[in-house]
């Protein structure tokens, strides 16, 4: 952040008025002058009107990309990934403003080094390649000037990083600020980061803001037994009408969140919540070889979002819950929609 030095004008004397003043008393005059002008910085310096908008209050700017690929152009982009929407993704090149489109295809390679001397290679799971992730992407130019990603590789070390930075449990220390608001925006930041299960439902509702250029194309939801996070056979029914009324659908994102009851403690509900969830994700993508980067963000909320009344048996029942919605892109849905009525 650039400071800025606040500049002080002294306001002109004449000079008939100096002329009449004495020697000391202009002495006196210049000392005056100089303490009033003194204590003044100070307080234009904390005056918080006058300072830049801190990073939290200024309107984001949407990422776009900034590179474009020839078709069949070879090509390499090292550096942090900004977004990722499915198969698509930016990333900004390492000490660049260069921003590259990059798409996932399935036969897309991900792996880190491995072994002694991380000579081997490990492949990785496309689920890690979230945003704040630091990756190394071979590739060749596609049809609209992105980067088709044939091999992509990430150390161990960047994957925790990226880890951290998602749950919140990085120890973001800035320097103290100069004044009172400064620091109270400080303590607020780190008070926020200790509340993990807000943190949850605020990545959850931050990550997937971006749907909204999705429609829900059909959902369903499957219910769990008090404690438990194992498919039945009337959950197991409900996830195979869904995948089979989604046969032939392109461009298709499937949201998964998982809820429980208020009993128990909240941390206990929060884990149950997301192995509600990894029982789901898992189910579908094992019997059907549904891709896991078709999952958006499958995420635990825990006590969070009730739909049945907690007092009762029935109202519980309701809300041990994982509710799945099949999304598909607003543009290929419309198009279906026009198709259908010619």
């Amino acid at each position: 952040m650039t400071h800025h030095a606040s500049q002080v004008l002294q306001p002109p004397v004449s000079e008939p008025a100096l002329a009449v003043l004495a020697k000391p008393a202009l002495a006196a005059l210049a000392l005056a002058v100089t303490a009033l002008f003194a204590a003044a910085v100070p307080a234009l310096a904390q005056d918080p009107s006058s300072a830049p908008l801190p990073e939290q209050q200024r309107a984001p700017i949407p990422a776009q990309p900034t590179v474009r690929w020839a078709p069949g152009q070879e090509g390499k982009v090292k550096g942090a990934i900004m977004t990722r929407e499915g198969d698509e993704m930016l990333v900004r090149q390492e000490s660049s403003n260069d921003i590259s489109a990059v798409s996932l295809t399935d036969g897309t390679k991900i792996s880190s080094p491995s072994g002694f001397l991380n000579i081997d290679k490990k492949r990785q799971d496309v689920s890690l390649l979230a945003p704040g992730l630091f990756v190394e992407i071979h590739g060749i130019g596609g049809d609209h000037g992105n980067l088709v990603a044939t091999r992509i590789t990430f150390s161990k070390r960047a994957v925790k990083v990226q880890n951290s930075i998602a749950a919140g449990e990085v120890d973001l220390r800035e320097k103290q600020a100069e004044n009172a608001a400064a620091a109270q925006r400080n303590l607020n930041m780190i008070n926020a980061a200790t509340a993990r299960a807000r943190d949850s439902l605020a990545a959850f509702t931050e990550r997937i803001a971006d749907l909204d250029k999705y429609v829900v194309k059909m959902q369903g939801t499957v219910y769990f037994a008090s404690g438990s996070f194992e498919l039945n056979d009337a959950s197991k029914q409900v996830l195979d009408n869904l995948v089979m009324q989604g046969q032939g659908l392109q461009g298709f994102m499937v949201e998964v969140a998982g809820y429980t009851d208020n009993m128990g403690s909240v941390a206990l509900n929060q884990a149950l919540s997301a192995r509600r969830v990894n029982a789901v994700v898992a189910y579908v993508a094992d019997k059907y070889n549904v891709p896991l980067r078709r999952f958006v963000n499958p995420t635990g909320l825990g006590e969070t979002q009730p739909v049945g009344d907690n007092m009762t048996t029935e109202g519980r029942a309701l809300n041990r819950r994982v509710e799945v919605k099949v999304l598909v892109n607003k543009g290929i849905a419309a198009a279906d929609s026009s198709a259908n009525k010619r």
